[in-house]
């Protein structure tokens, strides 16, 4: 749900993405550990894909969110059967760790906002910092606090309740304090509901003019997603002592991404 927000998405694609994407990595992939799913990397990359080709119209967004991962799932499946599996190699760890934090810093920063309750409109990393610092007065209490409940869940879990999954955890407390003190009326802001059931399927489509932009920023998130996949599927296989294809790596990665356009979600990683 975080991850479709910090997308520009409706909360319900980030469960629809949860989903397909999932069944088609168990089916494909080599991994005994590794899993697919929704990311804050991804999402980051993907809200500033697309966002300056929507044009504010929800509707295109959510198209072009859907043919995004379209096309990065047939980019990894044609470099896979292009036996391209090795490109992995190119981008070294300290590049790829680099790359990682940067954008988690950017993240960070981009929730500052909401975390405190302040609009902030500014692009880019330090314009925005400084507006945020700028608009600290405006901080609004009732948020702040029930984010900063959230955190507390968060950390007191990891350290604490390692066998409970934190977020889904301090999802259901920050909902039930919403309620129970009815926080909506004092400002605080809500996900709202989110629709029942299970995805249609459908191909998505998008104006032609706006593919090739797309092609683009669909290769830079294929390369990127494969190569820190790769990352940690070598780490486990290493430490488990079994071996890993990149090849099917990669095409369980396209068919993944596939399975998340053809649903209503967006890239998966």
């Amino acid at each position: 749900i975080a991850n479709a927000q910090l997308a520009g998405l409706p909360p319900a694609t980030g469960l629809y993405a949860s989903i397909l994407p999932l069944v088609a990595y168990a089916i494909f992939g080599t991994s005994r550990q590794l899993i697919v799913g929704t990311s804050a990397a991804a999402s980051a990359l993907v809200a500033s894909a697309i966002a300056p080709l929507a044009g504010g119209d929800p509707a295109l967004y959510l198209a072009l969110s859907m043919m995004l991962a379209l096309i990065v799932g047939m980019l990894c499946l044609a470099a896979s059967s292009l036996h391209l599996g090795a490109i992995a190699d190119f981008l070294s760890k300290p590049i790829l760790v680099g790359f990682m934090n940067g954008l988690s810093l950017s993240i960070v920063l981009s929730q500052f906002g909401p975390l405190f309750g302040i609009p902030i409109g500014s692009n880019g990393f330090f314009p925005r910092a400084f507006e945020f610092m700028r608009s600290l007065s405006l901080t609004h209490l009732p948020t702040l606090a029930i984010g900063l409940l959230s955190l507390g869940v968060l950390v007191a879990s990891g350290r604490y309740l390692r066998k409970v999954p934190a977020a889904l955890l301090a999802m259901l407390i920050a909902g039930l304090a919403a309620w129970l003190f009815s926080l909506e009326p004092a400002g605080v802001s809500m996900i709202g509901k989110v629709p029942a059931g299970l995805p249609m399927l459908s191909l998505p489509r998008v104006p032609l003019h706006h593919l090739p932009v797309l092609l683009a920023e669909a290769a830079g998130l294929a390369l990127v997603s494969f190569s820190s996949m790769m990352l940690v599927a070598r780490s486990f296989a290493d430490k488990n002592r079994y071996d890993i294809d990149p090849d099917r790596e990669i095409a369980a990665l396209g068919a993944a991404n596939i399975a998340a356009a053809v649903s209503q979600g967006f890239v998966v990683t």
